[in-house]
């Protein structure tokens, strides 16, 4: 169903261009529609449009795939089955809360009639979530060509088995629910997030195929030259999870050199390549990292994975994405984190500090405020969602709106990011958890002997810190090794921890109140059992801490505006004009501090010391309790749950 609008229609030269000013309302939510803005992307079943969903209370960006009317006047019955198709394959993966974060989420399906050649013909939709880019892209094509442009090198080992290890994750979910996607390739992997919150995601199943159902497309051999197997174009009945190991090991070659692993103009002369048992090595190309390059056993080791999961018999093949992951994973992830890779990722960003511009950005609301609880504490994942604790226990925000009550009987007190898709939570019982789409489970037991956990940040398997109240009533910062627990770090003279962030792999940034009734900041190293203090004790208590590790820098924030930032391990204070009362604190990947308290929101450019508002909230607004912050886009939640986005173009 569709209806005019008043709306200037920006230029849209697409077969869809009747759409213009039209909203399209969907048939399954109430009072919900969706508004074209422009066209990002055209395939040969259906053309991808940027829209505007508008909610009562609410509006945000998504994608609206519409099919091609020549396409569905062609083949009405192929179109529709394979938007089905596509609305089972993606509706399956968001029966769990959180859904899993390395697949596009399906957000709504529905038709509308469109203007085409003199006829008006009802044309098939669905709404997939909407993946912000960033400075680097929004698909794996686009970002490793940024990296090529900006470093003359591909992705690093640790990135590279980032991708392989996000996309495994993703064709486990899929294979699960008996589909096989068989059009994986690096402009199907949708990209967000930077550095550490990086996250990779499979996008577009227009010819994904239920596990033994008859192709949809008959009998035509569909998949794009250089990542479709075989068996795919000789149309066998063999098809399964393999096929998309085949093309998961090509997107893995590509995102390590740049280039395909079969270069064949179509896919006839792809598959004729893949028939051949040699492949060329990913030495072979000056645009490997040189890091890896060095490694001659190691290129060995990669040439032989790729090998095994490219075999050109099924039968011979590696059997699961998750066993190539596994075997990839065996000789990248020995490979020590190289300092020369991250100061060369972190040079290619730099290029974005020159193309922000100075006007305000753009504000949404992405979520209304709710009634009967209150937003304690947030968790951010690299796509925009995030989980809450709250006075009525754990609550997962989708993009879009605020779920449930999840899990109910426990008391979350703080909560963080372990990984994509993965949170801890502090429990009143003084136990931490951890909650993804498989449920919740226990991951450090409660220890009296040792006594209250407040706050956890990092990943208690490999590293976290920990604050701890401890059984005679000081605080303490340890280290969680591998699953052991460390020293704990006297915090003498902290009467409240109430922030706690990574500032660097082995250093956090503690903040909160001092025994004496002003802040309290150490800038702590657990493992080596070292504390740094401010030359002048904050005013006040500071509430909260942010840190881009990729900027080596921190940011606290507290009442009548105080700011505390740490760099290099020097502190400096300073004060926000009007000495607002702040409670959230956010910093991008390029050190961009973003602030927010009850009065609104703050934006200063890295290293330029100064703020200036961007959002006036009015005066009965609740306070912002949480921000987080991407290069472009910051989000924010108030304490009643209201959600607010905002974006900063760049030039």
């Amino acid at each position: 169903m569709a209806s005019r609008t008043d709306v200037d229609p920006r230029l849209f030269a697409s077969e869809v261009s009747s759409l213009h000013g039209v909203d399209i309302v969907s048939p399954t939510q109430p009072a919900v529609r969706y508004r074209l803005e422009h066209v990002i992307g055209r395939g040969g079943f259906a053309i991808a449009c940027l829209a505007m969903r508008h909610a009562p209370g609410s509006v945000g960006p998504v994608v609206l795939k519409i099919w091609r009317p020549s396409m569905v006047l062609g083949a009405r019955e192929l179109a529709s089955r394979a938007l089905r198709k596509e609305a089972v394959a993606l509706g399956r993966l968001n029966e769990r809360v959180p859904p899993s974060p390395f697949v596009v989420r399906l957000l709504d399906t529905g038709s509308v009639p469109v203007d085409h050649d003199g006829m008006s013909i009802e044309v098939p939709w669905l709404a997939v979530e909407y993946v912000h880019g960033g400075v680097e892209g929004e698909t794996l094509h686009r970002r490793v060509a940024y990296a090529l442009e900006q470093t003359s090198h591909a992705f690093d080992a640790q990135r590279a088995l980032k991708v392989v290890e996000h996309m495994a994750r993703g064709l486990e979910e899929i294979h699960a629910v008996g589909v096989v996607h068989r059009d994986l390739k690096p402009s199907n992997v949708l990209c967000c997030g930077s550095n550490h919150d990086e996250i990779f995601k499979i996008s577009d199943f227009g010819i994904a195929r239920p596990a033994g159902v008859e192709s949809t497309f008959g009998d035509m051999a569909l998949g794009s030259p250089g990542y479709i197997p075989p068996e795919q174009l000789h149309l066998r009945d063999e098809i399964g999870p393999w096929t998309d190991v085949f093309a998961l090991a090509g997107v893995l070659y590509f995102t390590l050199t740049g280039q395909k692993l079969f270069p064949g103009r179509s896919a006839v002369d792809a598959v004729l390549l893949a028939n051949d048992a040699t492949r060329p090595s990913v030495r072979a190309h000056p645009t490997l990292a040189p890091e890896i390059a060095r490694q001659e056993r190691a290129c060995a080791a990669l040439d032989a994975c790729i090998l095994r999961a490219t075999a050109a018999d099924p039968r011979k093949r590696t059997p699961s994405a998750q066993a190539f992951a596994a075997e990839v994973a065996n000789v990248l992830a020995s490979e020590p984190a190289s300092t020369r890779s991250q100061r060369r990722w972190t040079t290619s960003i730099e290029s974005a500090r020159r193309r922000q511009t100075q006007s305000a950005p753009q504000f949404e609301r992405r979520a209304p405020s709710v009634d009967g609880w209150v937003v304690l504490d947030c968790a951010w994942d690299g796509d925009g969602r995030c989980l809450a604790a709250t006075t009525a226990g754990l609550r997962f925000f989708d993009g879009q709106a605020w779920s449930a009550a999840l899990h109910e009987g426990y008391r979350p007190l703080s909560v963080s990011r372990r990984a994509p898709g993965s949170f801890l939570f502090v429990d009143q019982s003084s136990g931490v958890f951890e909650l993804d789409a498989e449920g919740v489970r226990p991951l450090i037991e409660p220890d009296p002997n040792l006594g209250r956990i407040a706050l956890v940040d990092g990943d208690p398997g490999d590293l976290a810190a920990v604050a701890l109240r401890t059984v005679d009533g000081a605080w303490a910062l340890s280290a969680r090794v591998s699953r052991r627990w460390a020293r704990p770090v006297p915090l003498v003279g902290a009467a409240l921890i109430a922030g706690l962030s990574r500032i660097a792999d082995q250093r956090w940034l503690v903040v909160g109140r001092s025994t004496s009734g002003g802040g309290y900041a150490a800038a702590v190293d657990p493992l080596a059992m070292t504390a740094d203090f401010p030359r002048r004790a904050p005013a006040a208590a500071l509430v909260q801490a942010a840190a881009s590790r990729a900027a080596g820098s921190a940011l606290a924030v507290g009442p009548r505006g105080q700011l505390l930032a740490c760099a290099g391990g020097v502190f400096t204070d300073r004060t926000l004009v009007g000495e607002p009362n702040l409670s959230a604190v956010a910093l991008d990947v390029l050190g961009n501090e973003w602030v927010a308290g009850a009065r609104g929101i703050w934006f200063g450019v890295a290293h330029s010391g100064r703020l200036t508002q961007v959002l006036q909230a009015p005066v009965d607004a609740a306070p912002i309790v949480s921000l987080y912050a991407d290069v472009g886009r910051v989000l924010a939640v108030a304490a009643d749950g209201g959600v607010f986005a905002g974006r900063l173009e760049l030039s």
